[in-house]
């Protein structure tokens, strides 16, 4: 199972702070706490249209745009990295090595519609997409991955889980104690950002850690993991 924002695609949060920052009022609250706000979740949850998502958050962050060039910065700014094709490959080696793949994301409508019109190799070859405007249900609640458990016909403790948040990697890998059972499933923290939801510089040295904990499992072999890494393991 596979996060999507900085594990499929590197977020640059930064841009979107930053072209926010030139738009707020004086005194205006710190773009760096919008992932924060309630009208994010509500969107992230499909509670909330894109109308009513921009009248929340324009208000919240004081900036007065119209609601199409905010959510071109929303997306744009912050996805103007691409996918990350390094693991792209990961995704597809995986996926000729028989094992079963699913996204389990908090996305919301607006940003997976930009993703699959421009980089729609980024959510193919994917079994199930447990997508949190989809499903009604946000990391780290245990709803979104009983979900694509169900729905790729696996039990917990067979699922390996990669995502950039460790809060989410623990709820997790408490997944299967909720459910009675002795096993639970391994979760990869992939420790690529900050707190500040940007990147820390650790992209490469963090991949290549994922790669060698898949080869160690057993669901890489060790040609495919230097195709991917370039890394003479």
């Amino acid at each position: 199972m596979f996060d999507f924002g900085h594990v499929l695609m590197q977020f640059r949060t930064n841009r979107f702070y930053d072209y926010v920052r030139a738009h707020q009022l004086p005194g205006a609250i710190n773009p760096e706490k919008f992932s924060g706000f309630d009208c994010v979740v509500d969107f992230d949850l499909g509670r909330m249209n894109r109308k009513e998502f921009c009248w929340e958050m324009k208000k919240c962050l004081e900036i007065d745009v119209g609601d199409d060039e905010f959510l071109f910065h929303y997306c744009e700014d912050v996805m103007s990295s691409g996918p990350d094709h390094k693991m792209i490959e990961l995704k597809q080696a995986l996926k000729q090595n028989g094992l079963k793949l699913a996204v389990v994301s908090n996305i919301n409508e607006c940003h997976f519609e930009y993703v699959q019109r421009k980089w729609p190799e980024v959510f193919s070859d994917f079994d199930y997409l447990a997508l949190s405007f989809r499903v009604g249900s946000r990391k780290p609640h245990p709803r979104i991955w009983l979900n694509a458990i169900e729905r790729l016909g696996v039990m917990p403790e067979e699922c390996f889980f990669i995502d950039d948040q460790m809060l989410n990697i623990v709820a997790f890998e408490q997944l299967g104690k909720q459910l009675g059972k002795q096993l639970s499933g391994i979760g990869h923290h992939y420790n690529v950002v900050d707190e500040k939801y940007c990147p820390n510089g650790r992209l490469e040295i963090e991949r290549n850690r994922l790669v060698l904990r898949m080869v160690n499992l057993g669901m890489l072999s060790w040609s495919q993991a230097s195709e991917i890494t370039k890394v003479n393991f």
